[in-house]
């Protein structure tokens, strides 16, 4: 098996990332290298699950605002990326690297990004699941689905999966600050409201509250140099 593949993309569109990711998951040979693509996302955009209906988006109000609006390759509810840093990994399913099946790639990306974390000083969990109420909501960060990463109980990463029979497309948001939470204005039926937007943020958390500095800009190189290197060794 080839070495672990690394593309730093840096900021596109959320058209351009999400074709990327879908490209990569469509030319992905069995037996190839596994890859991880970091990037980030400019302008802001709300991208929604494979299943999800694109008419629950109030369209005109995403175009005000200057957003991006793209559906997903994987499944999953509505997240808008923001101030994030975006993860994509493509490999072998079966494979001796990811494991089997759809929970022990989960289970093998997890422990990269949860040591990303330790490394940063802090102390994540992985989520065991969410009750059916939770899991019916539009909005991705408002509760922690089986195998999404937490901080002190609160959401810090959300992860969807795309599976072929013989290889996988992973990709999840690691917040780094707390616009996820303005996506609740471009949702039709959704309580914007002060009390709706406070509830969404105390059930998540971020870099930039975790660690109290600045998570931005240039800053976001550290943490893409540090994920890189903690998936080459996993993975590499």
């Amino acid at each position: 098996m080839g070495r672990l593949v690394v593309i730093r993309d840096g900021a596109r569109t959320g058209a351009d990332n999400m074709a990327a990711d879908a490209d990569l998951l469509a030319r992905h040979a069995p037996g190839a290298a596994p890859v991880l693509r970091l990037y980030r996302w400019s302008p802001p955009a709300v991208s929604y699950g494979y299943h999800q209906d694109p008419d629950d988006f109030d369209r005109e109000a995403i175009a005000r605002r200057g957003w991006g609006f793209v559906r997903r390759p994987t499944g999953g509810r509505a997240i808008l990326h923001a101030q994030e840093l975006t993860y994509a990994v493509v490999g072998d399913a079966p494979s001796a690297r990811f494991g089997d099946d759809l929970h022990a790639v989960y289970t093998a990306i997890n422990g990269a990004l949860t040591e990303f974390l330790r490394r940063l000083g802090l102390a994540p969990d992985v989520s065991a699941g969410e009750s059916l109420a939770a899991a019916r909501g539009a909005v991705c960060f408002q509760s922690a689905g089986r195998h999404e990463v937490t901080v002190g109980g609160r959401k810090l990463v959300g992860s969807a999966q795309r599976r072929h029979p013989d290889r996988f497309l992973q990709h999840g948001s690691i917040l780094t600050g707390p616009a996820h939470v303005d996506l609740l204005a471009c949702l039709r039926g959704e309580d914007d409201g002060p009390d709706r937007r406070a509830e969404l943020l105390a059930a998540t958390t971020n870099l930039g509250e975790l660690l109290g500095r600045d998570c931005e800009g240039p800053y976001a190189d550290e943490f893409e140099d540090l994920l890189a290197a903690v998936f080459q060794e996993r993975f590499g």
